[in-house]
């Protein structure tokens, strides 16, 4: 409870300085440390955290009905636990790949336009040294000469839409935490010190 809490703290907070997604672009995917998609880039202590992988601006009107990449961390982080949301199963069988197929479609109930797709558990276990996520396509990709991460058009399940990362490359970070933002689009670089003397 007291992270949920404080992950809408932190969202409020936020979007008090940046009140819009970082990715304006159509199908963009991101690990994000808010869940409306704003902050990639962030100062955190060592401790518990969450992270939330994100598919952004989707162009399917009913959702995402599926998705598939390949997620890496560098640094001192341990991802303990991905928290699938919705009625998903990951048939992915290599490290660090995600082929998720979802029940029915995963939607965003709120007006931000993103869906929240899994939620990263994460312990940071050292904040003098940046952590750092990647996203990249799966092995063998649903998508024919395009190795980009992909999800299936929740209206249509035929339909696999390729996904693109914020910098619109898998060699390049999706989110830092404890690092130089200016690599990765951030609207903002607050530390954890500075959120907490606002509720002091």
């Amino acid at each position: 409870m007291k992270k949920i809490a404080f992950a809408l703290l932190l969202t409020l907070f936020i979007a008090g300085n940046a009140f819009a997604q970082l990715d304006p672009d159509d199908d963009g995917i991101g690990i994000y440390l808010d869940p409306c998609a704003c902050v990639n880039c962030l100062e955190l202590p060592v401790g518990d955290h969450l992270g939330y992988l994100a598919i952004t601006h989707p162009t399917s009107e009913l959702g995402v009905g599926g998705w598939e990449a390949t997620i890496t961390v560098e640094g001192p982080c341990a991802v303990t636990e991905w928290e699938l949301l919705g009625n998903a199963i990951n048939v992915g069988s290599r490290p660090n790949e995600f082929i998720v197929g979802l029940g029915e479609p995963a939607i965003n109930p709120y007006t931000y336009p993103s869906v929240v797709v899994a939620i990263v558990h994460m312990y940071i276990y050292d904040d003098t040294t940046p952590v750092e996520f990647f996203i990249d396509g799966i092995y063998f990709h649903s998508i024919p000469d395009n190795s980009q991460p992909a999800y299936l058009d929740g209206a249509d399940y035929d339909i696999i839409k390729p996904l693109q990362q914020i910098q619109g490359s898998a060699d390049l970070p999706v989110a830092i935490i404890n690092g130089d933002c200016d690599g990765v689009v951030a609207t903002t670089n607050e530390t954890f010190d500075s959120l907490k003397a606002l509720y002091r």
